[in-house]
């Protein structure tokens, strides 16, 4: 076995995990503290268009019809860039895959809100999304990269760097959006600073060979093996989402919360979030990944229990809080037992995985919303509870994969 140099561009492309793990430590750092950088400007850049929506939307006079129809752009450019990710992380590495992702993502941001019209706006948002999708499947084939050069769990911590890069994205756009200042500027200051980032993340990253060995379709179906994960990914995606849109309107409406304490309903699940990600990966190094997994549903469940059995403003902080916590750490496990079926490649299993996972994420809210429409807003946590126990049932499969 050849020596391993501390320069990156000494390290062997495409090495078995052992090899990986035999990098000396402060190289290994260096690329953690890369891709928690990538995962952080991620995270900010996509909550600061979030953060923005309403302006964007005034700016061009939309209806809500016209938004929406921007909205669906955006979500078919996720869900078509997403399985094309990983394609082009499989044949061109991901760090290569990571630029170019950033090129697109960062580069259309201060776009889309100088859109002349309705049809710009939404190619606009496509191409954003689409480089966010690239951006996405990237960095998390680098965090399995890194997580086996660490030979130990890392990608937890990277996706609660994630959630807060979000959770500053949005301060920052609230506080520019209360300034005045115009989304136009703040979407070029915010592409223009974490690009940069991106840019000097790069130097550091573990570099993966292309495979040259890659060949077939955009899109594919999951293979058997990847199933599990993919259903795990899509029913804790479902249950983000289904928090994200209805949280604070079930705890205002339901649970008689005023607004701010529904607003402040979200902020404690998002802490959650975050407290169970950075919390992940030293639960996960000593448990068994299915009883790990199932840990986390029941932990939600009880959180979702709570909130329906006993809907109260304080009950509801409380309830809010442990979805996050078991909910939270999922995710970065379904893409991590993903990476393990291809280990020569994880790109293209991440963005299987992910395509499934995000199709809840979009679809989910809105047939909820539905279903609510007809049957009440309780529907909403009794969804949450029926996907927390398809998370206990399917957790199995991962220790049997």
């Amino acid at each position: 076995m050849s020596e391993i140099k501390d320069s990156a561009r000494s390290v062997p492309a495409r090495v078995s995990a052992p090899v990986r793990a035999a990098l000396p430590a402060a190289r290994s750092r260096a690329a953690r503290t890369a891709v928690r950088g990538v995962f952080f400007a991620n995270g900010a850049a996509f909550a600061s268009w979030a953060a923005r929506v309403p302006d964007v939307r005034d700016g061009l006079g939309l209806s809500a019809g016209g938004l929406a129809v921007a909205l669906a752009g955006l979500a078919a450019g996720a869900l078509a860039g997403l399985p094309l990710a990983g394609v082009v992380v499989a044949r061109w590495g991901s760090r290569r895959t990571l630029i170019g992702g950033a090129v697109l993502f960062f580069g259309t941001l201060p776009l889309i809100p100088s859109a002349p019209g309705l049809v710009p706006l939404t190619v606009a948002a496509a191409m954003f999304a689409v480089g966010n999708s690239a951006v996405d499947v990237a960095m998390n084939t680098q965090g399995v990269l890194v997580e086996r050069a660490c030979s130990r769990p890392v990608m937890g911590g990277f996706h609660a760097m994630f959630s807060l890069g979000g959770i500053s994205g949005a301060a920052v756009g609230g506080l520019a959006a209360a300034g005045d200042v115009g989304a136009g500027t703040h979407f070029l200051l915010t592409a223009v600073v974490l690009f940069s980032v991106c840019c000097a993340a790069t130097i550091f990253l573990l570099p993966d060979a292309p495979d040259t060995g890659v060949a077939g379709p955009a899109f594919a179906f999951p293979p058997r093996g990847l199933w599990a994960p993919a259903l795990i990914a899509l029913s804790a995606l479902m249950g983000e989402g289904l928090m994200n849109d209805w949280g604070a309107v079930y705890l205002r409406d339901v649970a008689g919360s005023s607004a701010g304490a529904a607003a402040t309903g979200f902020a404690v699940f998002s802490a959650g979030m975050v407290a169970g990600r950075l919390a992940a990966d030293r639960m996960r190094s000593r448990a068994a990944t299915d009883r790990f997994v199932q840990c986390c549903s029941l932990l939600a469940g009880a959180g979702a229990v709570l909130a329906l059995v006993a809907p109260s403003p304080g009950t509801g902080l409380v309830a809010y809080a442990l979805i996050g916590l078991g909910l939270a750490p999922v995710v970065p496990v379904a893409f991590s037992h993903a990476a393990s079926h291809t280990p020569r490649g994880p790109g293209p299993s991440i963005a299987a995985v992910s395509t499934v996972g995000y199709v809840g994420f979009l679809a989910g809210p809105p047939i909820v919303g539905g279903v609510a429409e007809a049957a009440g807003l309780r529907v909403t946590m009794v969804v949450l509870l029926i996907l927390t126990c398809a998370l206990s049932v399917l957790a199995p499969r991962l220790g049997r994969a």
